[in-house]
């Protein structure tokens, strides 16, 4: 009798045992496994359900179907990008936790607080929820995601220590980055316009006049075609490469894009290491922690579970 006793409740735990392990291992359940921490299924559809309903609110319906490159809908890129940013913020959330980093609940109490002045009142606040299919309790994680990473973002910028050879270093290995020219330029719509506006700035007529009188960029013709400072990647190629080729004062011949036919005039070029310093820390600040998360990548343990 003790004997089948002990058989029994040796068969009671054997069953619970390997009932807690089919819970522990229940497929499906687990989207990724980042350093040990896993994030939910659960949590990845909940996430991917709030971006469809912003992006089919914000470009109709039809959105999600369109295709955003050959054979890649927009509701594709979602279900494969979403999982990869979970993974991300998971590892930079666990670093910043490392660090002491953390919101308390007062503090994420006065964040939502802050969010809420956004709206222009609590039923708003309630129709926006509803209709990015969205719960409070999602809002609240998502601020005090954003906001832990943040902190971290900034504890790792203050603590970088750059010496200025380290900085003068990265500004010659990349100095057409830190070129900007100031220009203005007259858009016209036919190569016969262009042609005749060229003719009469070469006759001698003043730039900032024709390009109010002819230009149909009506938002720099007001200020005479006056397009400001600009760098390099910030204009349609072959405005751009006409640009940074001229010299100061000097007028281009007629550039074609898809835009019409633009004639540009180069008023400034700013350059040089002592003028460019502080940019170009921060676009160094920004390598080094483009850099650094890399690495922590490269470090984690990451699992991906869910078959997209």
């Amino acid at each position: 009798m003790k004997n089948k006793k002990l058989v029994i409740l040796l068969l009671i735990m054997v069953l619970i045992i390997a009932i807690a392990g089919c819970v522990k291992e229940k497929p499906g359940t687990e989207a990724a496994i980042v350093n040990g921490e896993v994030i939910t299924v659960q949590e990845y559809e909940e996430t991917l359900e709030v971006y469809k309903s912003m992006y089919k609110n914000q470009y109709g319906d039809t959105a999600l179907e369109t295709e955003i490159e050959p054979g890649v809908t927009l509701l594709q890129y979602l279900q494969e990008n979403i999982l990869e940013n979970m993974i991300f913020e998971r590892i930079i959330y666990q670093e910043a936790l490392k660090n002491n980093l953390t919101v308390n609940d007062t503090e994420l109490d006065e964040l939502m607080i802050e969010y809420k002045t956004f709206f222009e009142d609590e039923q708003a606040y309630a129709d926006f929820l509803t209709s990015n299919n969205m719960k409070e309790e999602f809002l609240k994680n998502s601020l005090r995601t954003d906001e832990v990473i943040q902190r971290y973002v900034d504890f790792y910028m203050e603590s970088l220590e750059i010496s200025d050879e380290e900085l003068l270093q990265y500004y010659e290995d990349n100095v057409d980055k830190f070129v900007s020219v100031k220009a203005r330029h007259i858009l016209v719509s036919s190569m016969e316009e262009a042609e005749d506006v060229l003719s009469q700035i070469n006759a001698g007529a003043e730039f900032s006049d024709l390009a109010m009188t002819f230009s149909i960029d009506t938002n720099s013709a007001i200020n005479g075609g006056d397009l400001g400072y600009f760098y390099k990647g910030q204009m349609v190629p072959a405005f751009e490469e006409a640009a940074f080729s001229l010299e100061i004062g000097e007028v281009s011949g007629i550039i074609p894009s898809d835009f019409g036919f633009h004639i540009i005039k180069l008023d400034d070029r700013s350059e040089g290491f002592e003028d460019k310093k502080e940019l170009v820390l921060s676009e160094y600040k920004n390598v080094k922690y483009s850099e650094k998360m890399d690495e922590l990548e490269n470090q984690s343990e990451i699992e991906r579970k869910l078959k997209l």
